[in-house]
């Protein structure tokens, strides 16, 4: 997605931050977090990469994560979940931020991953075996249930046919929140994740009670700040999530590009009371006209 402004091309880039960092019981009690052992067996099919089939277990083994622990308390605990059917997970965000979770993950490590042959019905298939340990936090506070922000986009999939932003389809977010509040909307792609608003242009973003607002808003749009849809070079397509974070006072944002797990880690300070959460899954795809670049 690209945020484009007056007179400046501020191209947001999303980029992919490896994030694993060891995590030992010890130091994740110390801290107040649980540390969980998981394993994932995902089918390779057809219309997955290595590198997607990676994602794919990665994803699946933290949301696992933090079910065990929101369910039972656990330090250094193993469990086993596999996929033989490779299920899609379509709601792989939905799982990963966890939005209605208590705990989130906010740290893990691969510990070991190889490629295996299994024979099923007599036919070979190829799966990916990964074991995670994954740094789970708990949610401090009680979800306010009168306390909700609803977010819709203006189409569910974009098309980029250009190098050049304005030729790309632009993207715009409304935005409902129940309560009065102040707003973060992030972008998610992968690993990654860029926020969009606050920005150097508009340093507060809030909304009023019950009153839809756009993000951009009309104003700003005819200012020439519009969010268009990217993709890297060398991908054809692939789905995003636009995130709305909700506090009913001011927050200080966390960086302008982050990782999901830094993303995490800020969510997780937030009171539940406090905060209430929106999103909204949109595709990327790069157009026949643009081609590939």
């Amino acid at each position: 997605m690209n945020l484009r402004v007056p007179s400046v091309n501020l191209r947001v880039r999303l980029f992919a931050v490896g994030l694993c960092l060891a995590a030992s019981a010890s130091t994740a009690r110390a801290q107040g977090a649980d540390t969980v052992t998981v394993e994932q067996r995902i089918l390779m099919t057809p219309d997955l990469t290595p590198a997607d089939a990676r994602r794919r277990a990665i994803d699946a083994a933290l949301a696992d994560a933090v079910r065990r622990v929101a369910g039972v308390r656990v330090q250094s605990n193993a469990l086993s979940t596999l996929d033989e059917r490779g299920t899609r997970l379509d709601s792989r965000y939905t799982s990963v931020i966890a939005l209605d979770a208590a705990a989130r993950a906010v740290d893990y490590r691969v510990t070991a991953e190889e490629w295996e042959t299994r024979r099923i019905d007599g036919a070979s298939q190829l799966y990916l075996h990964l074991t995670l340990r994954a740094v789970v936090e708990r949610e401090v506070g009680t979800s306010d249930a009168a306390f909700t922000v609803e977010v819709s986009l203006n189409a569910p999939r974009f098309d980029v046919r250009d190098d050049v932003a304005s030729r790309n389809d632009e993207i715009i977010a409304t935005v409902r929140s129940s309560r009065s509040a102040h707003l973060a909307l992030f972008t998610i792609a992968g690993d990654s994740a860029t926020r969009l608003f606050p920005n150097a242009y508009l340093p507060v973003a809030s909304a009023d009670s019950g009153r839809t607002s756009e993000w951009p808003d009309p104003e700003w749009r005819e200012r020439g700040l519009r969010l268009r849809a990217t993709l890297p070079p060398q991908v054809d397509e692939r789905r995003e999530l636009l995130l709305v974070v909700a506090t009913r006072g001011p927050v200080a944002p966390p960086a302008a590009s982050l990782s999901v797990m830094e993303l995490q880690r800020w969510l997780v300070r937030i009171p539940l009371q406090d905060r209430a959460m929106g999103m909204a899954v949109y595709d990327v795809r790069r157009s026949a006209a643009g081609g590939r670049r």
